[in-house]
C-alpha cells in the first residue's frame, strides 16, 4: 500500500523530500573548470520521470558536475525518478531555474559553452565538437525538443548522426515526397537528418552526448566490468 503496488524488493524507506537549490547562472569559468571535466546538463521541460531518472544516472556515471531543471513543466523528483536513476538522484548536484533562457545567456556570458541538442538544419554532428571545454548541455522535452527561445539561447546546436542513411536513399530516388513544386519538396538530406535524430529518445541521446563530451576524458583504460547493469 505504501508504494502503490510498485516493485519494492521488500524494503521501503521513508525519507524527506529532496530540495533543489535555485540558480540564476553558473559562475565564471575558473582555471580548475578548464581541465575539461566541467559539464552541466540543463533539461528544458523534460516531463517523463523515467527519462529524467535515466539522464541523471548517465550524468552521474560520466562525471557531470550537475543537472539544472526548469522550475515549471518538469517531472517532479519522486520515487519513480530515483529508481530510474539507480539512486544517483541522491548523489547528483541538482539545481532549478525559473527562466531557462536567462540562465543559459547569463552562463554563456560567464564563459560557458552552451550546446543544444536539436534537429535544426544549423546543428552540427557531435563528433565535430571538441570535448574538453566547460559546457552546458541542453536537452529538450520528449515531444517537441528545445523551445525556440531556449534553442536561440545556445551558442551552438548539435545532433547525433544515425546509421540509417541507406534506408532513406529510396526517398531520394523517388524525387519530391510532398509535391511537385520546390516549395513543397523535402530534401533527402533533411529527411535523413530527421530520421537520424528522431530515432533516439532524450535519455539515450543524453548518454551518447555525455560520453563524447566528458566520458572519454574520464576513461582510464581499466576494467570496464561495472559499466553495464540490468537494473
Amino acid at each position: 500500500m505504501i508504494v502503490d503496488n510498485r516493485p519494492h524488493q521488500g524494503l521501503v524507506l521513508d525519507a524527506s523530500p529532496l530540495e533543489m537549490v535555485k540558480i540564476f547562472e553558473l559562475d565564471a569559468v575558473s582555471s580548475e573548470e578548464n581541465d575539461g571535466r566541467a559539464l552541466w546538463v540543463a533539461l528544458d521541460e523534460v516531463m517523463d520521470p523515467q527519462n529524467l531518472g535515466a539522464i541523471i544516472r548517465s550524468a552521474y556515471f560520466f562525471g557531470a558536475t550537475g543537472v539544472v531543471l526548469c522550475a515549471k513543466n518538469s517531472a517532479p523528483l519522486s520515487g519513480v525518478v530515483s529508481k530510474a536513476s539507480a539512486g544517483s538522484l541522491e548523489l547528483m548536484e541538482l539545481r532549478y531555474c525559473k527562466n531557462m533562457m536567462q540562465f543559459l545567456i547569463a552562463s554563456a556570458d560567464n564563459g560557458w559553452r552552451v550546446l543544444g541538442g536539436s534537429i535544426s538544419s544549423k546543428s552540427v554532428p557531435i563528433h565535430d565538437i571538441s570535448p574538453g571545454v566547460p559546457t552546458i548541455l541542453v536537452l529538450g522535452s520528449e515531444g517537441t525538443g528545445l523551445r525556440p527561445l531556449v534553442e536561440r539561447s545556445c551558442t551552438q546546436l548539435v545532433k547525433i548522426p544515425g546509421n540509417i542513411y541507406a534506408d532513406s536513399l529510396s526517398v531520394e530516388g523517388n524525387g519530391n515526397q510532398t509535391g511537385d513544386g520546390p516549395e513543397k519538396s523535402t530534401s533527402a538530406e533533411e529527411f535523413r537528418s530527421f530520421l537520424a535524430v528522431e530515432s533516439l529518445n532524450v535519455s539515450v541521446a543524453a548518454g551518447v552526448l555525455l560520453h563524447h563530451l566528458i566520458g572519454k576524458n574520464n576513461s582510464s583504460g581499466g576494467d570496464d566490468g561495472d559499466q553495464f547493469s540490468d537494473q
